[in-house]
């Protein structure tokens, strides 16, 4: 039988893999990894509490959480909002509490194709979104997850023979094809034909923590530009009329919940001139303080929402590490 043709027959349910496996939002991101390590996937969609796709967190996700970076920026952030004062103890203890959950580094929303949909389909969406995996849903809530590995396997059914665990040379490749950055090649250390002396063995500690180092180095950096590159986009783009009608069907959905309000917008908080400082404490200023995609949606809330009775709030929704990370601006109705 020709290969397509099965392919083009098929639907999603017929390649995805279900049950899925998922987290909360409010998860730590320690469990995620914990589970991905464990079924030897590399991505987990992330649920409500009944059981509606939220986002997906994956290896890429973990990139953005590295520890050298945060800690640099959570530096830089609490000199500037302390001022040279003593900030609470509480304060940043309440913020240490939020920093470990998957809602701070997960990737939302979750791109999702219902499960009747074709398998052409789902190859279309993965190529369009330059990802690895769909979130598959019914009715709106998750079954499964189609990767491009399950859509490989319509074109070479076979099933290939058990492999043991990789050994060192097909992890280093592995974390190269990733596209994780390798450590810089050092002399490599061969094995005592007598006893290794304790020196011996410090060395090679040192060697480890040195290219350890290195590789956080690099990821760090790595992070760092595409975020900055992510700001850039955001500084340029604008809040499109097909974002604004998606809204307000979201709007429309959330009230039918018995909900008050919904969120608008997510964005980095280094988007405002201030770094998120006046929504945080908050300050009735924070509107001047808002660029790009984040000013354009507050002018179009300002023209056309707002004269419909529609509210807005602003708030710091993420502070990895004591700083802030994301900032969000909320649609709001049935207030007093």
């Amino acid at each position: 039988m020709n290969a397509h043709a099965n392919f083009e027959g098929k639907r999603v349910r017929d390649a995805m893999k279900s049950p899925a496996v998922t987290v909360r939002p409010d998860d730590s991101t320690r469990r995620a990894a914990e589970i991905m390590i464990r079924l030897r996937v590399s991505g987990l969609p992330v649920v409500d509490g009944e059981n509606r796709p939220l986002g997906v967190i994956s290896e890429t996700d973990f990139r953005y959480a590295d520890e050298a970076e945060r800690a640099k920026q959570r530096e830089a952030w609490l000199r500037y909002v302390s001022e040279g004062q003593e900030m609470s103890p509480r304060y940043l203890e309440a913020l240490e509490r939020e920093a470990d959950q998957i809602q701070r580094i997960m990737a939302a929303p979750a791109i999702c194709i219902d499960e009747d949909a074709s398998l052409v389909e789902a190859a279309e969406l993965l190529a369009r979104h330059r990802i690895r995996r769909l979130v598959a849903t019914r009715n709106g809530k998750v079954t499964g997850v189609i990767s491009r590995a399950s859509l490989l396997r319509f074109f070479a059914p076979e099933r290939p023979p058990a492999r043991p665990l990789p050994t060192p040379d097909e992890f280093e490749q592995a974390i190269e094809a990733a596209g994780l950055p390798a450590p810089k090649p050092t002399a490599q250390a061969s094995q005592p034909d007598g006893v290794a002396s304790a020196a011996e063995l410090k060395k090679l500690v040192g060697d480890f923590e040195r290219r350890k180092a290195e590789l956080k180095g690099d990821a760090a950096r790595a992070a760092h530009g595409q975020r900055d590159e992510a700001i850039k986009h955001l500084l340029r783009a604008k809040f499109s009329d097909g974002e604004m009608k998606q809204l307000l069907s979201l709007a429309f959905e959330a009230a039918r919940r018995g909900e008050t309000g919904c969120v608008a917008m997510t964005f980095p908080a280094a988007l405002c001139a201030d770094g998120g400082r006046t929504i945080n404490l908050p300050s009735p200023d924070w509107p001047a303080s808002l660029r790009g995609k984040a000013a354009d949606f507050f002018l179009r809330w300002e023209k056309e929402l707002k004269p419909l009775g529609y509210a807005l709030s602003a708030r710091i929704a993420s502070f990895p590490d004591g700083f802030p990370g994301d900032a969000e601006l909320s649609l709001m109705w049935g207030r007093e």
